[in-house]
């Protein structure tokens, strides 16, 4: 849109929304529906659709099965396969965008740097990379958990004289026919990416520092007879959608015992696919399943099949200017090193620079760890929400983020018709929740150490919702009126 051209001038408008992929869609329909049609959109890309947009490597799929990963005002009856890719997804979002007349709300290639709540205004500026600022009295991060690209901490990555690629930043030029790749990291993207770059390769090198539950992928291709008989059945998608949510709401968990042995049994029946044993126990789990990112594969185990596939364990000491060096004295040479490290999935909206009540930091408040009252709001700073927050992490993130996205409409709708000014969740009870949450945590599977990918800097769990969705939508729906603060005036404060 041409809305946010002038950038000696404030863009004023009464919801700021931040990212346009899948938290920014389903906010932007549900402001909709409620009658709030004074909104704006800021995307950093220049087009909708989050990280379907921003990831483009080979192999990319959705770890959901696709009837599920669907919003449920626009339930998908005809997606190609059982676990879309890509560019069926991003197809997808866009289709969203289009059908609930979201464009016009949108602003395209804007990088927000920083955010800064006026407590006398009462409203929130938000400051664009090019010098533009953007007003309103609320703002709703849909910027969720995968924003900032995580290079591992290693020595001499500066040092490579050959190309550097990361998963996260895939360029659409890249081509790795002939060459010799060094992969660093064997988790979900490389899950994926490894199988469909092997068979071009010269010499495919990968470096793994744990070895991942890894279980079958149900994933058959349909039809065009079968996409015609879904099309012609509209309720057949709700009643997929409804079969593969009762499925998941079992197993996200991880404490249904018999599916969890069921799943045990299922991935070491496919780690018997590699056939060198000495490589087949480098690849066996040694974490206690569900600790770990749960990964989907069919392909992944006969890649180290090949002639040109080595696994290589020894612990990395540092990037030389032709590959890298292992603390077993080895050089692997490389022409490409691809690093498969996803993002600092930890930092949520820290990843810009937030500042609430009395100008203190969103990264400073979250010193020990990012938390929120139900994932979505922050004691100290006002009128501020957010989707795909602080422990809001399982099964179907695109429900998830409807359920979230719901709530927070629901208080912004109360703001305008009680013509208040700002809300605030308590900090007494923004505490209780967080100290309930990880109490019950620590008796969860996710208390061991089995992956980075949960935790802060300080040890504490912060990506993980422990319970099952429908115990998550109980949570939000439940009336929570003394949680929070309301100031309708200068004046006058109620809960």
């Amino acid at each position: 849109m041409d809305k946010a051209t002038n950038s000696s001038t404030s863009i004023r408008t009464g919801v700021l929304v931040l990212g346009a992929g899948p938290g920014g869609i389903c906010t932007g329909v549900q402001l909709r529906q409620a009658g709030l049609d004074d909104f704006l959109i800021l995307e950093r890309e220049l087009e909708a659709g989050g990280t379907w947009v921003n990831n483009r490597y080979p192999g990319l799929s959705c770890d959901v099965p696709s009837a599920l990963y669907s919003f449920t005002f626009e339930k998908k009856s005809d997606w190609t396969r059982a676990y879309a890719q890509q560019p069926e997804i991003k197809t997808y979002m866009q289709d969203c965008v289009d059908k609930y007349d979201l464009s016009r709300h949108i602003v395209f290639g804007t990088n927000i740097r920083q955010a800064v709540w006026d407590d006398d205004r009462a409203e929130w500026s938000l400051h664009a990379e090019d010098g533009r600022v953007f007003v309103a009295p609320v703002f709703i991060s849909a910027l969720g958990m995968f924003n900032e690209v995580r290079w591992p901490e290693i020595p001499g990555i500066a040092d490579f004289k050959g190309e550097k690629l990361h998963t996260a930043a895939w360029p659409a030029s890249a081509d790795l026919t002939g060459k010799r790749v060094a992969v660093i990291g064997t988790a979900a993207t490389a899950v994926q990416l490894l199988p469909k770059i092997a068979p071009l390769v010269k010499q495919l090198t990968v470096l793994q520092r744990t070895p991942n539950w890894i279980f079958p992928k149900d994933d058959p291709i349909y039809s065009s007879l079968e996409l015609e008989e879904r099309r012609a059945d509209p309720d057949r998608a709700h009643r997929l959608w409804n079969d593969q949510y009762a499925l998941w709401e079992q197993l996200i968990t991880f404490e249904n015992q018999g599916m969890i042995e069921a799943l045990r049994g299922q991935a070491l029946a496919l780690l018997e696919a590699v056939e060198n044993p000495d490589v087949r126990e480098k690849l066996r789990p040694t974490a206690i399943l569900g600790s770990q990112r749960p990964l989907f594969s069919n392909d992944y185990y006969p890649v180290f099949n090949r002639s040109n596939v080595e696994l290589v364990t020894a612990p990395i000491e540092r990037i030389t200017h032709s590959g890298v060096r292992c603390t077993d004295g080895r050089t692997l040479e490389a022409d490409t090193l691809v690093f498969a490290t996803g993002y600092a999935a930890n930092k949520f909206l820290s990843v810009i620079d937030v500042r609430g009540r009395n100008h203190q930091s969103l990264e400073q408040a979250w010193s020990d760890g990012p938390q929120a009252y139900l994932g979505v709001t922050v004691a100290g700073f006002p009128n501020l929400f957010m989707l795909y927050g602080p422990n809001t992490n399982n099964g179907s993130i695109l429900y998830m983020l409807e359920l979230q996205a719901r709530y927070i409409v629901d208080k912004v709708a109360r703001l305008a018709s009680d013509q208040a000014e700002s809300i605030e969740v308590r900090r007494e009870a923004m505490d209780h929740y967080n100290t309930e949450l990880q109490a019950h945590l620590r008796t969860t599977v996710w208390r061991n150490e089995g992956s980075k990918y949960y935790r802060s800097d300080s040890g504490r769990i912060v990506t993980q919702w422990p319970w099952t969705m429908s115990t998550f939508k109980a949570r939000l729906d439940a009336p929570d009126p003394e949680a929070f603060e309301w100031r309708l005036s200068r004046r006058e404060v109620r809960a």
